[in-house]
């Protein structure tokens, strides 16, 4: 059994399963092991289901992180990043271990609690080793657009976003243009909202053009499909940027649908 877990999630495996493979080429690179996580479940994404059962949510998550049985979790969606963290957080309080105690015993499981790790974060930790497996570097403004999911997520850790996201971008090679912090991809407003949701959209490609960039790097696969599928901006996820520089052979850009 390896000290770390992998955990893809559900919007990753469903429709852009070609991060997932940059990430396990990532890591044979890195000569890092990670087991996959077995009977994986949906972490109830922390914007739009979680406040529909609150309860149910964490009761989830602890089934998560009691299948992790101790090992480090890497997430590769901020969305289970922070859902997984803010539960750790949570069911290490007595009210909430007892709050979802009978429920996860009902299943075989007991309460217990695992470190949480974000892809951003796993990247950054290794960044040294990164460089030093870059074969092809990048030299082209690219904005960075870490997303609120993973600010959150990195916040809660003490640590920012977008410093870590501007670092590996300069790393490959590019340079990492920031952008206004209290932007969004509007994807929580998706079918709440639709007009409020481009506008918030927009506003963020707006900021990203006249910042004279020709790309968009992320870490969320939310904001990625907001920015790639609907905006129709050209979108990298830090995922296929840094295996690209480690010599990934894989056309991810076929998977994109930027027109």
């Amino acid at each position: 059994m390896n000290d770390i877990v992998l955990y893809p999630g559900c919007l990753i495996r469903s429709r852009l399963p070609f991060l997932e493979a940059a990430v396990r080429f990532i890591l044979k690179k890195l000569n890092i092991a990670a087991d996959d996580m077995e009977d994986a479940t949906c972490c109830i994404e922390p914007v739009g289901l979680r406040s529909m059962g609150p309860r149910t949510w964490l009761a989830a998550t602890a089934r998560i992180h009691s299948v992790a049985s101790g090992r480090k979790i890497l997430t590769l969606c901020d969305g289970c990043d922070l859902s997984l963290a803010e539960a750790g957080k949570e069911l290490s309080t007595q009210d909430g271990k007892e709050s979802v105690k009978e429920i996860i015993k009902d299943i075989g499981r007991t309460v217990s609690v695992t470190e949480t790790i974000g892809l951003l974060e796993f990247l950054h930790s290794n960044l040294d080793k990164i460089k030093d497996n870059i074969v092809t570097e990048i030299d082209f403004n690219i904005a960075v657009f870490p997303g609120c999911h993973c600010e959150a997520a990195c916040k809660m850790k003490g640590m920012s976003a977008a410093d870590m996201l501007s670092d590996i971008v300069n790393a490959l090679g590019g340079n990492a243009v920031r952008l206004p912090a209290d932007l969004c991809c509007g994807g929580g407003l998706a079918g709440v909202d639709d007009e409020l949701e481009k506008k918030v959209m927009h506003e963020s490609i707006s900021s990203m053009r006249n910042a004279d960039t020709i790309a968009v790097v992320t870490s969320c696969p939310f904001c990625f499909l907001q920015f790639d599928l609907i905006g129709r901006q050209t979108t990298l996820h830090v995922a296929e940027l840094v295996a690209s520089g480690m010599g990934w052979q894989e056309d991810a850009h076929r998977h994109h649908r930027t027109k």
